[in-house]
């Protein structure tokens, strides 16, 4: 923990300094607040402005009991200043043996001077010495003296407190409040948003909590909010143990034991309980809780004591010993047995506790795996393992591991469950399947696509057995995923056809992967009919029946992205992400927020789809899953690269490249599309973009229309024109899109009729390009406006700006500037809304030219020195080259040849040589 900014108090510290504004304002200040509420961050924030002598004690609770102790410290401290020609009373010292004149000496000392008295932690003063403080408070040395006292919640001294309401004593009382949302944002600035507001909430506003949480590394601050207990062993509570546990060790023994037993039962104990735990006898219990409470450690209410903060109960929790914290743990779990307490609370102290072989344990902790299987996978395989430590034996092993290896998974230890379930998969029986089907699933998060195919093509010769329609749910998953489209299939048609499709858990699920299937095919039609009751069954699904096919909510995920239903589709996977949060299912998670990232990012929320997909890979780097580290981390470089400097595009870049591709077909494919695109951008070497794989699918439209709009940009017009009309004939496919003729680059193909509205635009989109770059301006407009409706239609912002981007530049080559004004007026707005200031900068660039053409009296009229640069450009000279032929500098190349493109109407360089032509034609015939 280190020394934070001084942050909100202002009317705090507002209140103390009006005290200096003159001889009558008050002169005695209290302040209070629980601890850690930053009283003495305040005080010497006030301290530092006072424009006065300052004297400063501090109380100390294990000093309490020294007679004078604290006034000892307030006549040294006059001492020191004593003969310094301030006019203090000399011969003040602690050894004085007259203490009454030692008084009188004192209160002569502090009002020879303008004097400001801090008394910190005041509640900590001896009698002697409070004596002290009232007899100033009632003889106040002089009209400029002020005395300061801070205590904590309750602590002011009955004397003192008796004295505020004396007529000649004027009081300002100034209680610390717990911070503000605002105030934490200035006091951890650097911290990401979301977490920031999690600590706000998790410290309840107070200071002190909240540094030392923010300390805490992201899976320690669980289990500190968590109530579950802290590794003792754990080297992430420096800060911690410098503060709080510091000051509990300082805890009277009695009261010390009594906080850790309080810490170790964890549920707000009862009185009979914490007996039984801190091993003490009822009388002792009790002194002690009144003491912790007096002290603000803990608070007693409803019944049971507990603490004012989880950090104090994680404090109080590593404070005691290994050896008392394990047999604190064993006498727990015994009471708990005595009165016949839950499995799962027993379970929670048996696996701390130090037990050797121990039949009956070993039972309790089986039975209590089982029941928080479902809802906290974690602690179902601790107890597991600590069952299997000390009872080994029971009538089925292989069930035993089996049950382990799954609660490993469902936790996301994939390698441990892979290793738990090895017994299980190589030995026939009733155990065989499912245990072959963990762990593939182990074996593909773990990247070893090899192993997950040979333990599934095992699996899938074993006869169904009744009740394991989830297991053949999941081998359908996998199947699909492996590309054994056919295997999956006829899985799935066997399911609808059996009793398990009853289930309404498992109907769903198949459902959603049937519907996916179609879509892999190009289906488009048949699963739009199945996409609205899928989405109705599994709504109907409670969060305790959709945990079990949670993971299969990420294949309704993309059946919404593919089917711009993508609105929709958060809805469903924010629940999903939800209920794998609530119920432990956290291996689902890594798929679950990249589904979501790249549905966000196509609906234009940038920002956000950017922090689903850095959740995506903190779950994938979690549960060791490869294939979506490069998956997420592509999408991410794809939005980065409209909203970010590219320094940082180029660093994802290279975070990306270095990945390994991803093991699912489409998923590589998009990793490798995206890594070549970005890379011409940046001028970084790459590969030549990965050809389509020849299966058609719902993306193929916008998989060919990129390729296409890379062939324009590297001037490979032929190429384009084969890539724009495949494009066009995917959309057309997909969408039931209308042809209005022949297939001609000079013809707009497409109109938006139909349902994808995404992959309608993205070959509209590509028409228009390759239209403007041919010079066909009328073709590009009418393209650009079809992209424009059908992005619109799919709810894709960015997408739809970007296409009136080009209307607009389309527009104004055809000398319709208010039409080009109003275009680029309108794809300005949203860039700005979104974040994507990279194509913001297009549209200032775009908007430039058209201010510049509204200006040029012909269009088509080039100078001598634009038409110098257009023949050079057209035999294919680099700007470089040009600048340094004509004796110019590269920026005036760049703005000559921006005017010539502008005139002649053309996108790029690839349509200049053609026009040159035309026009020495028409110049030559004129």
């Amino acid at each position: 923990m280190f020394e934070r900014a001084f942050v909100g108090r202002a009317a705090e510290l507002a209140a103390l300094t009006t005290t200096f504004t003159g001889p009558d304002a008050p002169w005695l200040l209290l302040v209070d607040g629980p601890a850690g509420i930053g009283k003495s961050r305040l005080i010497a924030e006030f301290v530092g402005a006072a424009r006065c002598r300052v004297l400063m004690v501090t109380s100390a609770e294990d000093a309490q009991s020294q007679p004078h102790y604290l006034a000892d410290d307030i006549v040294e401290q006059v001492g020191e200043g004593a003969g310094a020609g301030d006019g203090s009373a000399p011969g003040v010292t602690p050894d004085s043996r007259d203490r009454a004149e030692l008084v009188r000496h004192v209160r002569r000392a502090l009002g020879a001077v303008e004097t400001l008295l801090v008394v910190d932690d005041a509640q900590w003063a001896d009698l002697e010495s409070l004596r002290l403080l009232t007899f100033l408070i009632r003889n106040r040395p002089a009209r400029g003296f002020r005395l300061l006292l801070s205590f904590r919640d309750g602590g002011c001294p009955p004397s003192i407190a008796r004295l505020v309401r004396a007529p000649r004593v004027r009081t300002v009382h100034v209680r610390v409040p717990p911070f503000t949302e605002a105030d934490v944002d200035g006091l951890l600035p650097e911290e990401d948003p979301g977490r920031r507001a999690r600590l706000f909430t998790a410290s309840h506003g107070n200071p002190l909590y909240l540094t030392l949480l923010a300390d805490l590394p992201d899976r320690e601050l669980d289990r500190a909010l968590h109530g579950e207990e802290p590794d003792p062993a754990s080297d992430d509570f420096a800060a911690l143990d410098r503060t709080i546990r510091a000051e509990l060790a300082q805890l009277p023994d009695t009261e010390r034991l009594v906080a850790q037993a309080i810490a170790v039962c964890g549920l707000p104990p009862d009185l009979e309980l914490l007996c039984s735990t801190a091993a003490l006898a009822e009388e002792a219990v009790v002194a002690a809780v009144d003491g912790l409470v007096r002290r603000g450690v803990v608070s007693v209410g409803d019944g049971a004591v507990t603490f004012v903060h989880p950090l104090i109960r994680t404090a109080a929790y590593r404070v005691s010993g290994h050896g008392w914290r394990a047999m604190a743990h064993r006498r727990t779990a015994l009471a708990l047995r005595a009165r016949g307490a839950s499995m799962p609370s027993r379970a929670r102290h048996l696996e701390h506790a130090l037990l050797g072989a121990d039949e009956i344990a070993g039972t309790e902790l089986r039975l209590a795996a089982a029941q928080v299987l479902a809802d906290a996978p974690a602690a179902s395989a601790r107890w597991l393992s600590a069952a299997a430590r000390i009872a080994p034996a029971t009538d089925d092993p292989l069930a035993d591991a089996l049950a382990l290896g799954r609660a490993q998974l469902l936790s996301g230890a994939a390698a441990q469950a892979g290793e738990t379930l090895e017994p299980a998969a190589a030995t026939a029986g009733r155990h065989q399947l499912e245990a072959l089907l963990l762990s593939a699933r182990c074996a593909r998060m773990l990247g070893r696509i090899d192993q997950a195919r040979t333990l599934l093509a095992h699996g899938a010769t074993l006869p169904r057995r009744p009740g394991d329609g989830p297991v053949q749910l999941e081998l359908a998953i996998l199947e699909m995923q492996d590309h054994q489209d056919s295997e999956g299939r006829a899985r799935l048609t066997a399911l609808f056809d059996s009793d398990a499709i009853d289930d309404p858990a498992v109907r769903a699920a198949a459902t959603a992967l049937r519907c996916l299937g179609l879509l892999a095919d190009a289906r488009i039609a048949e699963a739009a009919q199945l996409y609205d009751p899928c989405g109705r069954a599994f709504g109907l699904l409670t969060d305790t029946v959709l945990r079990e096919v949670v993971h299969a909510a990420p294949a309704f995920g993309w059946c919404a992205y593919f089917l711009d239903r993508d609105a929709d589709g958060l809805h469903h996977l924010d629940r999903a992400i939800a209920v794998s949060r609530r119920f432990g299912r956290t291996y689902a998670l890594a798929e679950l927020h990249t589904v979501r990232a790249y549905s966000l990012a196509k609906l234009g929320r940038l920002h956000d789809a950017i922090a689903a997909a850095d959740e995506a890979t903190d779950a994938a780097t979690t549960f060791g899953y490869p294939d979506l580290l490069s998956f997420a981390g592509a999408l991410k470089l794809r939005t980065l690269q409209l909203t970010a400097p590219p320094a940082a595009v180029t660093t994802q870049w290279h975070t990306v490249s270095a990945l390994a591709r991803p093991t699912v077909r489409w998923w590589r494919q998009v990793v490798e599309t995206t890594l070549t695109d970005i890379a011409r951008t940046l001028d970084l070497p790459a590969c030549a973009p990965p050809p389509p794989n020849g299966r058609p699918g719902p993306l193929t439209p916008t998989h060919l229309a990129r390729a296409a709009r890379a062939a324009i940009a590297t001037g490979d017009l032929p190429a384009a024109a084969d890539l724009v009309t495949r494009a066009e004939a995917a959309a057309a496919a997909t969408s039931h899109a209308v042809h209005l003729g022949e297939h001609s680059v000079a013809t707009v193909l497409i109109t938006p009729v139909g349902d994808l509205g995404s992959q309608v635009g993205a070959a509209a989109l590509a028409r228009a390009d390759y239209a403007a770059a041919m010079g066909d301006v009328a073709v590009a407009a009418a393209a650009a406006e079809v992209a424009v409706a059908a992005f619109a239609r799919a709810g894709m912002v960015v997408n739809r700006a970007q296409a009136e981007l080009i209307a607009g530049v389309v527009a104004g080559r055809c000398g319709d500037f208010g039409r080009a004004t109003s275009r680029f007026a309108s794809a300005r707005a949203v860039f700005l809304a979104t974040g994507a200031t990279r194509l913001l900068d297009e549209v200032t660039t775009e908007q430039r030219r058209l201010a510049g053409a509204q200006r040029v009296g012909s269009p088509t009229a080039l100078t001598r020195r634009e038409r110098e640069v257009a023949d050079l450009a057209a035999n294919g000279h680099t700007n470089k080259a040009i600048a340094e032929q004509l004796c110019l500098s590269p920026r005036t190349v760049e703005d000559h040849l921006s005017r010539v493109l502008r005139k002649l109407g053309l996108a790029g360089r690839a349509g200049i040589a053609r026009k040159l032509g035309e026009l020495d034609i028409a110049e030559s015939t004129a």
